[in-house]
């Protein structure tokens, strides 16, 4: 494998050399399969060496990497590479320990800090089962609270006041909408009584964090007309297997109605193509559920899947094309293909996110006569309360129960 990157023997026989030689000749095969350029596979490659050549004969791990980006390489005076260059070693070695099935390595910039954010994203993720958008947003916000206090010991913990909490909220909330404003709060919170679990805090703080206003069912969801749905699937050029993978995913979201958290959770094991149905695996229910496809969705992930989709391990449906090839996309990967999709329809300005089509297709629905119950199923919606801001843009069914507007005359002094 080795050859098939670099050809001058001198080098060649330096990396061979490395105290972990085999495990780079592993590396190249990896990245090769993997689709990434060679300028980047030739960065990647020397920083492993680097790494390995400080690392000895001591065994690749985790900690290893950690010791290696957090006390070596911003002292190190080697040329290859050098310490300018530490966001690409970072990725090289994280490259590195997924080839080897081991966990991601960060520099930490605070031991206490970052031990504490893992052990709070294991409570969210193990404990509480949230789902991955739930736990972007409470460990976001869990971070900028122990920055904004500079968190470095467990004693510091203890010495958080409530009006501290409640200055700290407020200021927070000035830079937002209410909505964010509602986000901000209840991940404090939450990260407020996961401190009093474990005993870092004395007493409950929680209470301390004040409510953000925010009437629900006060305006009418955002929407786009079904025409402007249809530009962006049509404005999709499908000669590219990239193409053909985009209209499958922009179909589901039109078709369906999915979130973008379900389209990407999508697995090939859950899809049966003859039958016309998909297993969604919604992790806000926890459950398992059933979805029809129309022929049009169907017959576009039979495309992708035929002519599209990179031979890879991975048994997400829908993959990274480019390197690293074979990685199953995520929710910010499909949320970015919509806005990237959109864009090029000229809808830039009216869909900027994944759930205005959302909220397209369930109106869409309500105004073709589907129930709010139907459409709660559909959507996935834990209550019929959430679906009920529908009902606002059935504006035929309201019509049928508006009161007449009083004429001059009907109106008495």
């Amino acid at each position: 494998m080795l050859e098939d990157l670099f050809q001058r023997p001198r080098v060649l026989r330096r990396i061979r050399q490395n105290p972990i030689g085999s495990v780079l000749e592993e590396f190249v095969g990896y990245l090769i399969a993997h689709g990434y350029r060679r300028g980047t596979m030739y960065q990647y490659v020397f920083a492993a060496e680097h790494f390995g050549k400080w690392l000895g004969q001591r065994s690749i791990n985790r900690e290893a990497v950690v010791r290696f980006l957090g006390r070596h390489l911003p002292s190190c005076r080697c040329k290859t590479p050098p310490p300018r260059k530490c966001g690409s070693t970072i990725a090289a070695l994280n490259r590195l320990l997924e080839m080897l099935g081991r966990d991601a390595a960060m520099p930490p910039r605070d031991s206490f800090s970052e031990s504490l954010i893992r052990r709070y994203a294991d409570h969210l993720t193990q404990v509480q089962g949230l789902a991955p958008v739930t736990v972007h947003y409470r460990l976001r916000y869990a971070r900028v609270m122990l920055s904004s206090f500079r968190v470095h010991s467990p004693a510091q913990l203890r010495r958080w006041t409530a009006d501290q909490i409640r200055r700290f909220v407020a200021r927070q909330g000035r830079r937002c909408c209410p909505a964010s404003g509602q986000v901000i709060a209840s991940s404090i919170r939450s990260f407020l009584r996961f401190l009093l679990l474990h005993r870092l805090i004395d007493r409950d703080l929680a209470p301390a964090v004040p409510a953000f206003a925010n009437w629900r069912l006060t305006s009418l969801p955002d929407t786009v007309s079904g025409e402007e749905l249809e530009r962006v699937v049509r404005a999709i050029d499908t000669t590219s297997s990239i193409g053909l993978r985009d209209q499958a995913i922009v179909l589901c979201m039109v078709d369906l109605g999915l979130r973008a958290s379900d389209v990407a959770g999508l697995e090939l094991d859950g899809l049966d193509l003859a039958a016309r149905v998909m297993r969604l695996r919604r992790q806000k229910q926890r459950e398992t559920t059933v979805v029809p496809m129309n022929r049009r969705l169907a017959a576009a992930i039979n495309t992708y899947l035929r002519r599209g989709r990179p031979q890879c391990q991975s048994l997400a449906l829908f993959v990274v094309h480019r390197a690293p090839r074979g990685k199953a996309l995520t929710s910010r990967g499909i949320q970015g293909v919509v806005r990237r999709r959109a864009a090029a329809a000229g809808l830039g300005h009216c869909i900027r996110g994944t759930h205005v089509i959302r909220h397209s297709v369930a109106s869409r629905w309500i105004q073709a006569g589907a129930t709010l119950k139907e459409i709660a199923d559909l959507l996935g919606h834990r209550s019929i309360d959430t679906t009920s801001i529908y009902a606002k843009v059935d504006l035929t069914t309201l019509a049928k129960v508006a009161l007449p507007w009083p004429t001059s005359r009907e109106v008495t002094p």
